[in-house]
């Protein structure tokens, strides 16, 4: 999964690079966000050699799900379907994590008598996620 727009910041791109490698190097699953004062990005690594996520860059979300029984069996196929599962669960409990404690933070903020405004996504609308049939087979099988 990419940012919706160039990050502009050079040296925040290259963190995003050096935490996708260690991701990588590592077969680790995950996410992240970098924050510097003009600038946010994140990366989404959901690949991970134990799990169905596999990257494609051919489609819009750079990976696709994939895990074929006639291919790596039953136990396997099994398997790695449930590392993807996993994953998604769990980066969804990070994420309603982090929503609870950063409004938290800001509900203390204001507590504080910290005034301050901020547009979220740089005003820009949430990009949304599309994804292709996911039954559909490569070749039509």
């Amino acid at each position: 999964m990419h940012n919706d727009r160039p990050i502009e910041d050079i040296n925040l791109q290259q963190g995003l690079n050096e935490v996708k490698a260690v991701m990588e190097r590592r077969g680790l699953a995950g996410a992240c966000m970098l924050v510097t004062a003009e600038e946010a990005a994140y990366t989404y690594g959901l690949h991970a050699p134990w799990s169905a996520i596999r990257p494609d860059a051919a489609t819009p979300l750079g990976f696709r799900i994939r895990a074929v029984s006639a291919e790596l069996g039953p136990v396997l196929t099994r398997a790695r379907v449930e590392g993807a599962l996993h994953t998604v669960a769990q980066l969804r409990d990070f994420g309603e994590q982090t929503v609870g404690w950063m409004e938290q933070l800001l509900a203390m903020l204001r507590k504080a008598g910290i005034d301050f405004t901020h547009r979220s996504h740089g005003g820009r609308p949430l990009p949304e996620l599309t994804a292709r049939d996911m039954l559909r087979r490569p070749g039509g099988r």
